[in-house]
């Protein structure tokens, strides 16, 4: 069984080397296990020694970027590097070492007893640090989002550490550059894939700056709605098709009653809002279910 590990960097050129040799250190281990062992970076356009850093530390492969494209795009790349070598089970692991190494053997065991082909690290149950608020704000409303739409017990939707099979990355769709975690999740449930939770240490970045601010929800919404309408059409159309429609139908009732009770001019006032909001609705409802049958008949073929 190959195993690859896929690290994203950018500007990491503090944390990199060590990160890599920490990787590598277990090679052996692997290998008494019956499995290949790789370490892949992934250079985002970085501007300092990253990438001789990585390559100095033993990196079996570093993949570069000529410019900054963002850590979806990396992980977009690392997946399909890693696929092109045949693995069997592709790991990304984070550049900044917040996450432990022994966790990765632990994290592909569900994939290796073939009981799911997507696992996710959590990192709450053995976090050793108070995360910042926002941070722990951003997760819990990201994670409330991906556990509705996939109706899977998610605990943590944006880990810096997961696991996929071979049958994943075959098949994968990330189009984004920002929020990989929530696009792999949609996408992995769209195609019927099978999810798994495994407890995880997470500690304190002690180097570099954290991509996650103030700006990071008004950078990734935009990149879900459009991985929601690709894959969930009917998530988004059929609530704002059945809502405009019987918003519209409510206004009519409402004035017909107030009429009927000898209150008003006419039976309906505002007869152009309510048409409006009926006509959207409808077309909207409809649109839906047309890019739903799209979607559906797209992935069956």
């Amino acid at each position: 069984m190959k195993v690859i590990i896929i690290v994203p960097a950018y500007n990491e050129e503090e944390m990199i080397g060590r990160t890599v040799e920490a990787l590598c250190q277990l090679k052996p281990a692997y290998a008494a296990e019956g499995m290949t062992l790789s370490v892949y970076v992934v250079d985002d356009g970085s501007t300092d020694a990253t990438r001789s850093k990585a390559e100095q530390a033993g990196a079996d492969r570093v993949v570069r970027h000529r410019v900054n494209q963002g850590l979806g795009a990396a992980v977009r790349s690392g997946l399909t590097a890693a696929h092109g070598d045949q693995a069997d089970i592709t790991v990304k692991f984070d550049a900044d070492l917040q996450h432990d190494p022994q966790d990765v053997m632990t994290l592909i065991q569900p994939i290796r007893e073939d009981t799911a082909d997507v696992v996710y690290g959590n990192r709450f149950e053995r976090i050793s640090y108070r995360m910042p608020f926002i941070r722990r704000m951003g997760n819990k409303v990201f994670t409330g989002l991906m556990r509705w739409l996939t109706k899977w017990p998610l605990k943590d939707s944006q880990p810096g550490i997961f696991a996929v099979s071979q049958v994943y990355t075959r098949q994968f769709y990330l189009p984004g550059d920002y929020n990989y975690t929530q696009q792999i999740l949609v996408d992995a449930y769209r195609k019927g894939m099978r999810f798994e939770h495994v407890s995880v240490a997470f500690h304190k970045r002690v180097t570099g700056k954290s991509f996650v601010s103030l700006r990071y929800p008004f950078k990734v919404l935009p990149q879900i709605f459009l991985v929601l309408i690709s894959v969930r059409p009917l998530k988004i159309f059929a609530p704002l098709g059945l809502g405009c429609f019987f918003l519209g139908g409510g206004v009519a009732m409402a004035e017909l009653v107030h009429w009927l009770f000898g209150a008003g001019i006419k039976p309906v006032v505002h007869v152009n809002l309510v048409l409006a909001l009926c006509t959207f609705g409808l077309q909207t409802l409809f649109f839906g279910i047309l890019a739903h049958l799209i979607v559906d008949f797209k992935g069956r073929h």
